[in-house]
């Protein structure tokens, strides 16, 4: 696709309601399903599959979208009391209480005569909005839905609206909506990413002068997964120099061939025992250790506090685990000498080996793993996202384990990336989160 000629955009909506442009797509799982606001049989086929998304006011516009040109403009549209990208909430909430609880930001002109220029110049608009305020119960979809034709109204533009509405592979910045945008409004999955650009106001900048300290960096980290050019507000719309601070990142893949990369050198550490043994794991949540067990030590009877529920459910199955002849991996966090007590006691009482795996992995990767849970469906996960604040008590509150205790060995185990299952599975998880 390339830039639009006027006879290729879309026709701009006024008040015929008859040939609005606004398109929502909204995704959500709420009651497990799609409330399609129209008959598309393709849609209905969609919610079969776990893609929720809704569209508003669909009629010819998928056909219309593929036959417009490349270069699209992304705009994200957030609503917050921070620094916004196009509307502020008019109340001065921190979310907009109503649909009409909104106005452009700075004067309003400027949003809407920067937005005309970009249109005219062939660009196309779409908006890109994190709404997790429906998931937790704070506004509907009907709400979004009601808003943005009225923003679209008022700038009397055509734009695409893709709202994430759930905490899954949708929310930005992950890349999943950007996806489907682009299988569904693009010809061949593609757009000019050079010409494009995405612009947001959650770049990650502190406090400078009288603007407070952007409340994230998820617009800009989505960019960034993307690829494509990022700008905030005050470039886009009013022409500043911004300095944009450096952007963190949890995990950074490793170049071919060194130690840490998944095409490194094979460990040649053999993490299993000579004789029968409990291996009690010590580890944050998120910090790799039932992966580490699936890799390494598969054959051990597995004791999770996940998936059994409680401690003494853990307990059972490792006492029988024991009394088999088997050994057995404790794959809980055992952030204290009493949860690990626990085990050095069924240790002694049938007379096998203890040791300790502690997983040394900073909070940082951890809290990147236990996001991977839930953006990332390229992979089969062992454990569900939960979370942050167990992290958060681990880092904070757990005893490390000592000698002492009664273990035969303390064993250090650096955090390896991989292997993954697949492609998509390793640039999923090397993307920013």
């Amino acid at each position: 696709m390339e830039k639009l000629s006027k006879d290729k955009q879309v026709a701009q909506s006024g008040n015929n309601s008859k040939s609005k442009d606004t398109q929502v797509a909204v995704n959500s799982k709420k009651r497990g399903r799609s409330e399609l606001g129209d008959n598309n049989e393709e849609l209905k086929q969609q919610s079969t599959k776990k893609i929720h998304f809704q569209l508003l006011n669909l009629e010819d516009l998928q056909q219309k979208i593929r036959q417009q040109a490349s270069t699209w403009q992304i705009i994200s549209y957030l609503t917050s009391n921070q620094d916004h990208t196009i509307i502020k909430p008019k109340s001065n909430a921190k979310f907009g209480q109503s649909p009409t609880d909104w106005v452009f930001l700075y004067d309003g002109s400027v949003i809407q005569k920067r937005l005309l220029e970009l249109s005219n110049d062939g660009y196309s608009i779409v908006i890109v909005t994190n709404q997790g305020g429906v998931e937790a119960g704070h506004t509907s979809i009907n709400d979004l839905k009601k808003k943005f034709t009225l923003i679209q109204k008022e700038l009397n533009l055509p734009m695409l609206f893709l709202a994430a509405t759930y905490s899954d592979q949708y929310r930005k910045p992950a890349t999943a909506t950007w996806e489907y945008f682009l299988k569904k409004y693009t010809k061949d999955g593609k757009i000019d990413m050079k010409k494009s650009f995405y612009c947001g106001d959650a770049a990650g900048r502190p406090k400078e002068g009288d603007r407070k300290k952007d409340f994230s960096d998820t617009d800009r980290k989505f960019a960034v997964n993307l690829g494509i050019p990022f700008q905030v507000p005050e470039q886009t719309f009013l022409g500043e120099q911004v300095k944009l601070p450096q952007i963190k990142r949890a995990v950074k893949e490793e170049k071919k061939g060194s130690a840490n990369a998944e095409d490194g050198p094979a460990e040649q550490v053999d993490y299993k025992g000579k004789g029968q043994e409990i291996i009690l794991f010590f580890g944050s949540p998120g910090s790799g250790k039932s992966t580490f067990w699936k890799n390494h030590l598969s054959d051990y009877v597995r004791v999770n506090n996940d998936t059994l529920k409680t401690p003494q459910k853990c307990m059972a199955v490792c006492e029988e685990g024991l009394k088999a002849g088997k050994s057995v991996v404790i794959d809980n966090t055992n952030a204290t000498l009493e949860q690990r007590t626990r085990y050095l006691t069924l240790a002694k009482k049938y007379n096998v080996s203890i040791r300790c795996f502690m997983f040394d992995v900073t909070k940082e990767v951890c809290m990147h793993n236990n996001t991977q849970r839930k953006v990332n469906s390229h992979r089969q996960h062992l454990s569900g996202k939960i979370p942050n604040i167990p992290i958060h008590s681990f880092f904070k509150n757990s005893e490390k384990p000592q000698e002492k205790e009664g273990y035969a060995e303390i064993k250090k185990i650096q955090f390896k990336a991989g292997p993954f299952e697949n492609e998509e599975d390793k640039k999923c998880y090397y993307s920013l989160t």
